[in-house]
């Protein structure tokens, strides 16, 4: 059985997590050997690798499985306290649970006199004590950390993380603009608020869909947005039609989730294009990665094709030239035509995806 796009998701997300606390755990570890006159003992790092693979797995799964990699809607005094308690029972609970395994007996089983014996003494020293509260302070830094690689992408990350700048250079990247039909009617009719929020739970989807096909969404302007990658990335698997897909599939699964809170079921079209760009890093504070390049407009205009032509989904001849794979999903591509768009100098092929009618 095929594992889905969603579950690696999810799975990078909690592996993510344990690296962190492995690297927290050791980093704390060899600190107080080297406080201790440099006495290398391998049981406290053992006991420390033990203990970050399990508060790695049990940061990840509250924050991506319990949370749904999603930010907390509680109110902010109610999270803050909800969190703490998990962290301080999480942490309690590990230490326990390392005690238990490192004094399981054979004989007398993982639950013994010696080991609570173990536990108590643990709980009382003062070293562990000291442990505990790294622990909690590392538990909200790798939750900050986390957020801001979600937040900025990980060329953002990277660059905030190495304080650098990225210095204008040109790439080859795939970008798809995906719009929502009727936004305007829509609009009217819900109201700005109910509007915003099923905005909020249309891009929710829309960017876990991109993410799990290990794209980045570039902009977000009002109901329409920006998504991109790498072309080396595209070539041997067409992210982007799988992205569509996804999203597509994703709003058909919400679709009564939708109907019952909203009154509406959200459709989009998209179209995609390729070619060079010059990205850089802009502003100072608050800055954000761009993109410049005729890629970007002509994107545009190409998915603005699609409700003249009756399409929900238009590449261009450039991206198509560069599947080298039979086109994922069942889909086919239709040869639609020249098109002069706005700006260019020269008409270009489009092609529509679609796929075949089952009887």
């Amino acid at each position: 059985m095929a594992i889905t796009r969603k579950t690696q998701r999810k799975f990078r997300s909690v592996c993510f997590y344990v690296l962190c606390w492995i690297c927290v755990a050791l980093g704390i570890a060899s600190l107080q050997m080297f406080r201790d006159f440099g006495r290398l003992d391998p049981e406290p790092l053992l006991k420390m690798f033990q203990f970050a693979l399990f508060m790695g797995l049990s940061h990840g799964i509250y924050d991506v499985i319990v949370l749904k990699d999603e930010r907390d809607c509680r109110p902010v005094w109610k999270a803050f306290l909800v969190r703490n308690l998990y962290f301080i029972a999480a942490i309690c609970a590990s230490i326990v649970l390392c005690t238990l395994l490192f004094k399981a007996s054979a004989t007398e089983g993982v639950v013994n006199e010696i080991s609570l014996a173990a536990i108590c003494d643990n709980l009382k020293s003062h070293q562990v004590q000291e442990q505990a509260i790294l622990f909690f302070l590392a538990a909200y830094l790798i939750t900050f950390v986390r957020s801001v690689h979600k937040k900025f992408g990980p060329r953002v990350f990277w660059n905030v993380l190495l304080g650098k700048s990225q210095e204008p250079m040109e790439e080859e990247r795939v970008f798809m603009f995906i719009d929502l039909r009727h936004s305007t009617s829509m609009a009217e009719e819900l109201g700005h608020t109910v509007y915003s929020s099923l905005l909020r739970d249309y891009y929710r989807l829309l960017s876990n869909c991109c993410e799990e096909n290990h794209g980045e969404i570039y902009q977000i302007a009002g109901d329409g947005a920006f998504l991109t990658w790498k072309m080396s990335s595209c070539r041997k698997k067409a992210r982007p039609v799988s992205c569509f897909e996804d999203f597509a599939e994703g709003l058909r699964l919400m679709g009564p989730k939708f109907q019952k809170k909203y009154g509406v079921i959200p459709a989009f079209k998209a179209g995609v294009h390729c070619g060079k760009v010059v990205a850089t890093e802009v502003g100072n504070f608050g800055s954000e990665m761009a993109y410049h390049g005729d890629v970007l407009n002509t994107t545009s205009r190409i998915q603005g094709l699609c409700t003249k032509l009756g399409q929900e989904f238009l590449i261009s001849e450039d991206f198509y030239r560069e599947l080298h794979m039979p086109i994922p999903h069942g889909y086919i591509a239709k040869k639609e035509g020249y098109f002069e768009l706005k700006g260019k100098k020269h008409e270009i092929l489009l092609f529509s995806l679609q796929k075949p009618l089952t009887i």
